[in-house]
């Protein structure tokens, strides 16, 4: 069972790995590091949103799968909360950079900046959705 305060424990973790990639400057070098990461950061972050509104129980595991598409992200998720089209929009894009920085080719550092800009705008999104 994921607590909320685990869920926040791996955004500060995930979080950190990825700052560290653009400290670093090597965001193309780390390119499956950084789809990973930044996956189950919005998994992690949307997670918590849902706690918080208490849409999910504590025992939910959250699954990075379940934004394989809009038909499974909405069968999983059937209930209403606020930003909910643009939230699942979001974090159906960033299961697809995870697909491509993860297990495609190598890519372009424009791709990798393009899954951080999505992260950054989920982020946005949730935080919106919060008030």
């Amino acid at each position: 069972m994921t607590s909320i305060q685990e869920h926040e424990r791996k955004v500060k973790e995930l979080q950190e790995d990825i700052n560290e990639k653009i400290n670093r400057s090597i965001l193309l070098e780390r390119q499956e590091v950084i789809g990973f990461s930044a996956s189950e950061l919005s998994s992690n972050l949307f997670a918590i949103f849902l706690h918080k509104k208490n849409l999910i129980n504590l025992g939910f595991n959250m699954n990075h799968r379940f934004f394989a598409s809009v038909k499974r992200a909405n069968s999983v998720f059937d209930f209403e909360f606020k930003n909910k089209n643009k939230i699942i929009e979001l974090m159906i894009k960033q299961e697809e950079f995870r697909n491509k920085l993860c297990y495609g080719k190598a890519e372009n550092i424009e791709i990798v900046k393009k899954a951080l800009e999505n992260l950054n705008e989920l982020k946005q999104e949730i935080e919106n959705a919060n008030h």
